[in-house]
């Protein structure tokens, strides 16, 4: 049997475990009051599934209009989170509201909405969130100076009141089935941990529900209630994921095969290109070429 010590090992912070890669980046795009009305959606630099968008409320009301219709509206300070590029406009009244509106980016690899969970939209006033008021108040502070670094302070504080948001969805239960609620059970969010951590063991079902402290039925299940996919199919995400990146950055199929918990080469090479449609072969060209662009500038 494992230690209480070693279960617990993988469980402390799964987040800020997967935020330590790749990790959702704001890019704010309107700072300051805003009059009357904007519209917003899907943009052409980024795959949807890689899209989302935050509108912070410091003041004043903001409604939220889907097609014309309104869905939503925002009486007090608050965010509203999109996990996805749903198109909708944006209404103040003429006297205006103190606003900072963000496009999300999310990696192509790692952290995208659909495996964190999060909803098309979610409506959160900061009442509902406490603690977040050194983080605004600072965000808004960025957004009507005019200092060195401004849109770099800004893109940053919208990271943490992102990931600050993030964490509140999570307690509260807030997100579809997904990463963030796998990490409301200790057992499963244990699995999680040290799949990441060790993407390149053996990882059968059996041992895995050993970890969580489970029958293998009954972990089976509750795994995929809590993130919608079986555990093997959910690890395969995380190995093709990191072979991906790996490959990008100039490593050999060979040695990142190994160390992503695949025998064959030729098998990986065949689930990357099924899975993020390229080959490891264009992967390995492309880094090639841009070492050699860097080597040439320098």
């Amino acid at each position: 049997m494992l230690s209480e010590e070693t279960r617990n090992s993988s469980e402390k912070d799964v987040l800020s475990d997967l935020f330590a890669g790749n990790h959702p980046r704001g890019d704010v795009i309107f700072a300051g009051t805003h009059c009357g009305s904007s519209h917003h959606q899907e943009r052409a630099d980024l795959p949807s599934q890689q899209q989302g968008m935050l509108h912070v409320l410091q003041n004043g009301t903001m409604r939220v209009l889907f097609e014309g219709r309104e869905k939503v509206i925002l009486d007090r300070p608050g965010v509203v989170l999109f996990g996805c590029p749903l198109p909708h406009d944006i209404e103040t009244p003429e006297g205006g509201a103190s606003m900072v509106c963000a496009n999300l980016d999310f990696p192509d690899i790692g952290l995208s909405p659909a495996k964190l969970g999060l909803p098309e939209y979610l409506v959160l006033p900061f009442d509902e969130l406490p603690g977040l008021g050194t983080i605004t108040d600072q965000l808004f502070s960025e957004s009507q100076g005019a200092q060195p670094g401004q849109r770099t302070a800004i893109n940053l504080l919208v990271d943490l009141l992102l990931l600050m948001v993030l964490r509140h969805c999570q307690a509260k239960n807030l997100v579809r089935p997904g990463i963030l609620a796998a990490m409301r059970d200790p057992r499963i969010a244990r699995v999680v941990g040290e799949l990441h951590q060790k993407p390149g063991e053996n990882w059968s079902v059996e041992r895995q529900a050993e970890i969580a402290g489970m029958s293998r039925a009954s972990f089976a299940a509750r795994f995929r209630d809590l993130l919608g996919t079986s555990p093997g199919d959910f690890l395969q995400t995380i190995r093709l994921d990191l072979a991906l990146g790996l490959l990008r950055d100039g490593k050999r199929l060979q040695a990142v095969a190994g160390q992503v918990g695949y025998r064959s080469t030729t098998a990986l090479a065949r689930a990357i290109q099924q899975r993020h449609k390229v080959s490891p072969r264009e992967l390995h060209a492309d880094s090639s070429a841009e070492n050699s662009a860097f080597q040439s500038a320098v």
